[in-house]
């Protein structure tokens, strides 16, 4: 199972995600020197001039066949309506409405508008090269280039940076940062002198000397990212890498940032994943945070003239088969951790996998990979779109398959994460006739953690009819001490159990142990003893056990979920049993309930399931109960979508064990 991760490394890790107020921490001096010693042979290795990461502006042939390949009318469209579009105003007031109200949602939007316009400015331009987007990406670069701030204002602690007392970038300075030093790069020819120099020195004073300063010095806490474990860790990286390939001359300084990468992304956020592959931050966050490491891969080989190959550490490809073994039905997966429920991964982040990894996803390259890749900013483009281009469409693996096997594992009946303690349950490939189910235990210390060891999610026609109902709209109560506040974090937006009126408690020592799993041809059993959530409830023991059935003959599958509830002597014996939906549901009787998907404009609405609940006591006296339906996150405005809590209450009379037997056909 998933080591203990202690509670306060839990704590910690929001503090490295969200700044929390803390004292910042020193890198290690052993990982300092590390970065040192090997820039100095990179330094030998690395070109003598800046790889450009994309091609200059007046290589036509290179951004005419870009052009061809990508929606390049719509983006000129969108440049052309910046052009008579004012700047939309980023006044103080709103940058620090996060600390008066936790709120974090309008100052963001806003600023998203002012790396849209930048994005959008510049590729339009890389595309026609005709002048007529250049003074108004000229004006958007300076409007950056005089804000107090490129961080998100939740990210920078007390408002230091904007106050001008700190400087050192988060995740969205860091984008930001790498994909203005590509394009002031490639742009040179076009751009004013007074411009392009204004940009590399706020990439200098923003991104690059801060985060050297904080390796080889220590300080500034917003920047422990450098050592996190999580999708911060390679963000930050790449978009660092990004500029200073871009900006960096000598050959000296870029080996630097290279070493740093290459030490600090492989040894801390590679520690923050399972043995067996697993990210404990959800599937968005994987793509997220390791489809930036993809992007840092490519830029480093391409920047170092192939002297830095990140793909070849060892959980690169378990990582890879994570997000693959994670579809529990095309384009569905279950939304733990802060996901959304409507989920889905970019594809052409598997495309350069395949490739790279040598997976043999034929069907995914064709369709998403080179030259049908989607990029939305330079960064993307230099990674997916031009190494491939300029190695004639044939991309060599540069870490290969050990045994050339397709990575098809929608034909798998089984997927297993033994040390995350996550089940992934298929039926035949292309049957949506039946369902799917997923099983997850690990603990209640993980990265972007809801407190949910024991639940499940049942899949049927391409619908979640027992879900889990993913994140809530962040503010500053999300990753803070109140974070559990909300219903979709804590236990009771989950399908597990309330005992006594008790919800799952939170931390690494919350632990689902593995008590069995068993599979055969035809079905899967596993059992967690889920007994360190529920301390304090009046309980001596809390068992589920999942037994999913696959279809034969005539027979459909099934799940069926036994929970054994052992209470203490003299403590209360009451429980509920909750599943989680945003579809309909129907009662049928007092055990029994219909979920069906909601129908679609024109009234169809695919297939659903039967619940039956029943209980007994330790005797085998049947025990009564019914099914009552609450709201999840009824009143709070920081849950987005509100969905049904369908619950079989139940009250045990005699004796101290409980049983309870939920099917679902």
């Amino acid at each position: 199972m998933h080591s203990n991760r202690p509670k306060l490394t839990f704590i910690l890790s929001l503090f490295f995600c969200f700044t929390a107020a803390a004292l910042a921490a020193d890198v290690p001096a052993e990982d300092a020197d590390a970065v040192a010693t090997r820039s100095a042979e990179l330094a030998a290795a690395v070109p003598a001039e800046p790889v450009p990461l994309i091609p200059p502006i007046t290589d036509r042939e290179k951004w005419e066949y870009f052009a061809s390949c990508t929606e390049s009318a719509r983006i000129v469209e969108k440049a052309e309506k910046y052009l008579t579009e004012p700047i939309p105003e980023l006044p103080e007031e709103l940058y620090k409405e996060y600390f008066v109200s936790g709120n974090r949602t309008r100052y963001q939007n806003r600023r998203k508008v002012w790396v849209d316009r930048f994005s959008t400015l510049a590729m339009a331009e890389l595309i026609e090269n005709e002048g007529r987007f250049v003074p108004a990406l000229e004006e958007i670069i300076r409007r950056f280039c005089g804000y107090p701030s490129w961080l998100l204002p939740a990210h920078d602690h007390i408002a230091s940076v904007y106050d001008g007392k700190d400087e050192g970038p988060d995740l969205a300075a860091a984008e930001f940062g790498g994909d203005l030093g590509i394009a002031v790069q490639a742009m040179e020819p076009v751009l004013s002198p007074e411009v392009t120099q204004m940009a590399r020195e706020n990439i200098r004073r923003r991104i690059l000397a801060p985060v050297r300063n904080k390796i080889e010095k220590g300080g500034c806490p917003m920047m422990d990212w450098v050592f996190a474990t999580h999708n911060w860790n390679p963000v930050c990286f790449c978009g660092t890498t990004a500029a200073a390939l871009s900006v960096c001359v000598s050959a000296e300084e870029r080996a630097w940032f290279l070493a740093a990468a290459e030490h600090f992304v492989p040894k801390y956020y590679f520690s923050g994943i399972t043995g067996d592959g697993y990210c404990s931050e959800g599937v968005s966050y994987w793509s997220y945070g390791f489809g930036h490491f993809v992007i840092l891969a490519e830029l480093a080989h391409r920047g170092s003239g192939g002297a830095v190959n990140l793909y070849t550490h060892t959980k690169v490809r378990p990582l890879t088969e994570f997000a693959l073994k994670m579809e529990a039905a095309p384009d569905r997966y279950a939304a733990f951790a802060d996901c959304s429920p409507a989920v889905r991964l970019d594809k052409q982040i598997f495309a350069l996998l395949s490739r790279r990894l040598d997976l043999g996803l034929s069907e995914i390259e064709r369709d998403y990979g080179y030259p049908r890749c989607t990029v939305k900013t330079l960064t993307a483009a230099a990674a997916y779109f031009f190494p491939p281009y300029d190695a004639d469409g044939e991309l060599p693996p540069l870490a290969p398959s050990p045994d050339g096997k397709s990575a098809d594992f929608l034909a798998e009946p089984v997927s297993f994460f033994p040390d995350a303690g996550v089940v992934i349950c298929r039926p035949p490939k292309g049957d949506d006739s039946q369902f799917a189910a997923v099983f997850k235990g690990g603990n209640n210390g993980e990265l972007h953690n809801h407190n949910d060891i024991g639940t499940f999610c049942v899949l049927r026609g391409g619908v979640w009819l027992v879900v889990d109902p993913g994140k809530e709209t962040y503010s500053a109560r999300t990753f803070s001490e109140r974070r559990y506040e909300g219903e979709l974090l804590n236990s009771f937006g989950h399908p597990v159990p309330r005992i006594n009126g008790t919800l799952q408690k939170t931390g690494g020592e919350v632990l689902a142990q593995v008590l069995e799993f068993e599979q055969t041809e035809k079905s899967v059993v596993y059992t967690l003893d889920l007994s360190s959530a529920y301390a304090g409830s009046g309980t001596e023991k809390v068992v589920r056990r999942f037994e999913y059935t696959r279809a034969g003959g005539n027979a459909p599958n099934r799940l069926t979920v036994t929970d054994t509830v052992t209470f203490a002597p003299g403590a209360a014996r009451a429980a509920d049993f909750p599943l989680i939906t945003f579809e309909d549901w129907t009662p049928i009787d007092e055990r029994t309930v219909e979920i069906t998907p909601r129908p679609a404009a024109d009234g169809s609405a695919g297939p659903g399931i039967r619940v039956t609940v029943s209980a007994r006591g330790e005797n085998g006296t049947p025990v009564p109960g019914r099914f009552a339906e609450q709201t999840v996150g009824k009143g709070d405005r920081m849950t987005p979508q509100k969905p049904k809590r369908i619950a079989w209450e139940t009250e045990l009379a005699e004796g101290r064990t409980l049983t309870v037997v939920t099917t679902i056909e």
